[in-house]
């Protein structure tokens, strides 16, 4: 028989994989009916460089209509849009994601993405657990402390919330990179080619400090305002009226409303990666960061509709990763779901 959990995570994952579908359908189609003409761009871009051929892949001739026609048909678009679909799902799903029309050479997508990955996790994942933890423990010292504390603290928070990104990356450039002269303005390690070597990691640490501060201020600001609020009910909750009418000492009713009021936060948690590639565009562009964010604007201004289905499907299926995951964690944490979720407690 069934237990009510295992109907939930039946239930939780049936859900994932048909979004994983739909996500992967709507990123295949928005890059197509997007304005604009992707094989023309890509062709300029090659005149522009004045290359003869292209990695082996299209081999260039004089007539322009005709090598118009032949890319077309090395990359498959001659055919009905719903072919065009399987075989690129197929294909990714095996790891091949075309190549990308950003670059003369056509380099492979997924190189480019093993390229430009890892700094941005490197950047993001500190910059987020940090700010995670930081913002939690704050927003919950808030609540509990309450008075002039909570107002000061709910301020401040706030303030530092709403701090537009690039208006922070100005005054933290200026204080730092322009006054004192301690840290580089850029985020990039000059012109070293991206790579797992001592010198590169070591160069781009240097060049790190900055964009990953830039992205922990902002974070720590929504957390503990997230955190006091979801104390704050607990402690109004009638669970912890009747505790205290028992006389539990604070100490022990603080412990309980922290351990109920960290479970959206971990939902929270993992929603927030899907600004690995996104939300983090302007603190990468901005810096020059040889992150996602830099990889994925150049994509998008060069029209590469093979680099973009694919980034924005890796992209997807990372965030529809993340909230499976929680999603599951939760079922763990709540003994409601553990019990059935219909359950009604006396």
């Amino acid at each position: 028989m069934v237990s009510s959990f295992q109907r939930y995570i039946i239930n939780k994952t049936a859900t994932y994989i048909v979004l994983w579908f739909l996500a992967a359908f709507l990123n295949f189609l928005l890059p197509r009916i997007m304005p604009g003409d992707p094989i023309g761009r890509y062709l300029e871009t090659l005149y522009n460089m004045g290359q003869g051929t292209t990695g082996g892949i299209v081999q260039v001739v004089p007539e322009a209509e005709k090598l118009r026609q032949q890319v077309i048909e090395q990359f498959g678009l001659d055919k009905p849009p719903y072919t065009q679909f399987f075989l690129w799902l197929i294909n990714f799903l095996r790891g091949d994601w075309g190549y990308s029309l950003a670059f003369p050479n056509l380099p492979p997508v997924i190189d480019l993405v093993k390229q430009y990955l890892p700094p941005t996790l490197m950047l993001l994942i500190p910059s987020l657990v940090i700010s995670w933890v930081v913002g939690n423990y704050l927003g919950a010292y808030m609540a509990l402390k309450g008075g002039k504390v909570d107002k000061i603290g709910l301020s401040s928070m706030q303030f530092i919330s709403l701090i537009p990104a690039y208006w922070l990356i100005i005054v933290l450039v200026f204080i730092f990179g322009v006054y004192y002269k301690i840290l580089p303005v850029s985020g990039k390690p000059g012109y070293m080619i991206p790579s797992l070597s001592f010198d590169y990691i070591k160069a781009l640490l240097y060049h790190w400090i900055l964009p990953m501060t830039t992205i922990t201020l902002i974070g720590i600001g929504g957390w503990s305002i997230g955190m006091r609020a979801y104390v704050i009910y607990q402690l109004n909750a009638n669970y912890m009226k009747y505790s205290k009418a028992l006389g539990l000492p604070q100490r022990v009713l603080g412990r309980y409303a922290f351990r109920n009021a960290i479970i959206p936060q971990f939902i929270a948690f993992a929603m927030s990666f899907g600004g690995l590639f996104a939300g983090n565009l302007l603190v990468e562009m901005v810096y020059g960061y040889p992150g996602m964010g830099s990889l994925l604007s150049m994509i998008l201004g060069r029209l590469d509709i093979f680099g973009m289905q694919a980034i924005f499907t890796f992209t997807a299926t990372m965030i529809l990763v993340a909230n499976y995951v929680a999603d599951i964690m939760y079922g763990f944490l709540d003994p409601r779901i553990r019990r059935g979720i219909t359950e009604v407690v006396e």
